[in-house]
């Protein structure tokens, strides 16, 4: 095995340090804001034929394994920690996923799978290959351990905001990318786009329309993380509407997802603005008069609306855009291909028993065929049970109304959602961080009222400032620290 280094490992380097030095030492938030640096590579490993490129994210957060493992004291209290059955469901699918990649290859061997790297209808045989993503997988089950069971509530929002402030970031890159696109401008590729492990698409135009790949590999894969971005930042605004923090962070996010021109971040898109709208005009608290009061402010906004769609340019533009995004899809091309990258994962999952042709084997174009595919109904039936297990408790309307309760579930309603549509791993680091967290909140409503109150006062005081937010409330302002 070589290793070799890119023109991304100088500069990402130096911007983890400073993060880490403004972080006081806390791993887990730079990890999260260098996650949106999807499309670079700091160390490029090399067997035979095979190059793999690793992401700045996945460097610091082995550190941040190592750093956890050598701070861990016997005895030492922890944390809260979530309740046993969400953890062992989860480790479960973890374990079956692991002895699949190793076995299924070699139990199934001829059985036809398609991936991007192999192509259609190749063989089954075990290759090493195989365990690129089953390194994401054990690698991204640290994190979900990591932040459930030794990391403190401060550090947990800080590493939230702190995935916002990255893809806040990320967005800028891809206005600048387009910009330079439009005016010649140099656009710094060469650094941000280094890794040999995917193939990069470069911006480019489609029926005219700007696509952006910003800091990832795609298009596609920047509408995912902006979407989780913008739905956690959403709820902060609509608990905060009057904070220019949480107007400039959705307004910077909600361009940079327009400029991806993705399906499946405009279908997220558009659910946000109805979750907004139902939880804008009907909301849980507040008088008569502060709800009329919401709908009167409300009424300059739709005028505006309407007033730029009676403009015959922008309206036929955004016809145009609803056609190309939305409308058409299914007759392109690449609807049609992602059709039978699903199709063939299904069929995988069947000519395999249902039982799955091993973890990274098959890659569909959305996650539920993929996972059939990977480790058939007995994996995917554990990765359900462990996502009811841990939502169901968090989806009580007393909790939702609590800030952070609710900022993090509806990121992870569209983290589902992006899955369902078109994505196709569980890799992001942030997936696991928002699991671990839901766990967490899980596991406070099963807890008795001493222990809640606890529970609650450790995220109501944490004992470090959060270098994203403003923290003006009292101690009895459950999750003020987060929301401003």
């Amino acid at each position: 095995m070589h290793v070799s280094f890119t023109l991304s490992t100088a500069p990402m380097l130096l911007l983890a340090l400073y993060l880490w030095f403004r972080a006081k030492g806390q791993l887990l938030p730079v990890a999260m804001f260098m996650s949106v640096f999807q499309a670079a590579s700091v160390l490029d490993l090399g067997a035979g034929s095979l190059l793999i490129g690793v992401q700045p994210t996945y460097i610091v957060l082995l550190l941040a394994l190592l750093a956890r493992s050598i701070e861990r004291q016997p005895g030492k209290p922890r944390h809260w920690i979530p309740d046993a059955t969400t953890t062992l469901l989860l480790g479960a699918f973890v374990a079956y996923a692991t002895l699949s990649a190793f076995v299924f290859p070699l139990l199934f061997k001829g059985v036809l799978v398609s991936n991007p790297k192999l192509g259609f209808g190749v063989p089954l045989k075990w290759e090493l290959g195989h365990l690129n993503q089953l390194f994401y997988l054990l690698l991204s089950f640290g994190i979900y351990l990591i932040a459930a069971y030794w990391t403190p509530p401060a550090e947990l929002t800080r590493s939230i905001n702190w995935f916002v402030g990255g893809v806040v970031f990320a967005a800028l890159i891809g206005l600048y990318q387009f910009i330079a696109k439009k005016t010649g401008l140099p656009f710094p590729s060469e650094i941000l786009h280094t890794s040999p492990t995917y193939s990069i698409f470069e911006g480019y135009e489609i029926d005219g329309f700007p696509r952006m790949n910003s800091t990832f590999t795609e298009a596609a894969a920047a509408a995912f993380s902006m979407t989780i971005a913008l739905a956690i930042v959403l709820w902060r605004f609509l608990l905060r509407a009057d904070s220019l923090r949480n107007i400039a962070q959705l307004s910077i996010i909600g361009l940079g997802l327009l400029l991806t021109i993705s399906t499946t971040g405009y279908v997220c898109l558009i659910f946000l603005v109805l979750v907004a709208a139902s939880r804008y005009f009907a909301p849980w608290q507040g008088s008569m008069d502060a709800r009329n009061a919401r709908l009167l402010l409300a009424v300059p906004l739709v005028l505006l609306l309407f007033a730029v769609l009676g403009v015959s340019a922008v309206r036929d533009s955004f016809v145009r855009l609803a056609h190309t995004v939305l409308l058409d899809k299914t007759t392109t091309n690449s609807y049609q291909e992602r059709t039978v990258w699903n199709r063939d994962a299904l069929k995988a999952a069947a000519d395999t028993y249902w039982l799955g042709a091993g973890w990274g084997v098959c890659r569909a174009s959305s996650f539920i065929p993929t996972v059939l595919g990977n480790v058939g109904l007995p994996g995917s039936m554990l990765l359900c049970a462990f996502c009811l297990r841990l939502l169901w408790p968090v989806t009580r309307l007393s909790r939702i109304k609590v800030q952070v309760h609710g900022a993090v579930l509806l990121g992870l309603v569209a983290v589902l959602l992006d899955l369902s549509v078109s994505a196709p791993e569980l890799a992001h680091p942030i997936i696991w961080l928002l699991f671990a967290v839901a766990a967490k909140f899980a596991a406070s409503e099963k807890a008795d009222g001493r222990q809640r109150a606890t529970i609650r006062g450790r995220w109501l005081a944490p004992k470090h400032s959060l270098p994203l937010v403003h923290t003006r409330g009292s101690a009895g302002d459950y999750g003020s620290q987060y929301c401003r």
